[in-house]
């Protein structure tokens, strides 16, 4: 498998909630584009990613903070805000 770059994270994770919201509209459940929300924040926790105009500079350590921080927030908005289909 390729290396998981800023762009295939993106797209990976634009896929993972369309998948979320067909499931939601197939079974009738919003649960499912909150599931997804979670999963694609917990994609950026664990493994964050940033453009690479950043890598091999001083501000390397503050994007992949920023990474971080996204992936909370995309937990949040999972986790708050209920999606009906």
């Amino acid at each position: 498998m390729k290396q998981l770059t800023f762009k295939r994270q993106i797209f990976c994770g634009v896929i993972l909630v369309l998948i979320g919201n067909v499931l939601a509209f197939i079974f009738h459940q919003g649960i499912f584009v909150n599931i997804a929300w979670i999963l694609y924040g917990l994609l950026f926790i664990l493994h964050p990613v940033y453009p690479a105009h950043f890598i091999n500079t001083s501000r390397e350590k503050t994007a992949a903070g920023a990474a971080r921080f996204a992936g909370v927030v995309c937990i949040i908005i999972g986790l708050a805000v209920w999606f009906y289909p």
